[in-house]
């Protein structure tokens, strides 16, 4: 987690998950979590923001493995309906 927001990404969060993959959370309005903490699946890492250079409240949700970016969608599963 970044303390002082970056210029392009805002405030950033960036999780180890293990064996080469990654994820990065960009232009959070805020951090739930902080650098050495374990998170479980469900548990709230952050709130949705436009910080950095944003034009409106969104999450901007990357993953890498091994350094090469994947889509998240290939290991998120299923998206909750009704949102």
């Amino acid at each position: 987690a970044s303390d002082k927001p970056f210029t392009l990404e805002g405030h950033l969060l960036m999780i180890d998950h293990g064996h080469g993959l990654n994820s990065a959370f960009l232009h959070l309005s805020q951090i739930d979590v902080k650098l050495g903490d374990h998170v479980a699946q469900g548990q709230r890492i952050g709130a949705i923001g436009s910080t950095g250079r944003a034009t409106g409240p969104h999450l901007h949700w990357g993953m890498k493995w091994n350094d090469s970016r994947i889509d998240p969608l290939l290991v998120a599963g299923p998206m909750p309906q009704g949102l």
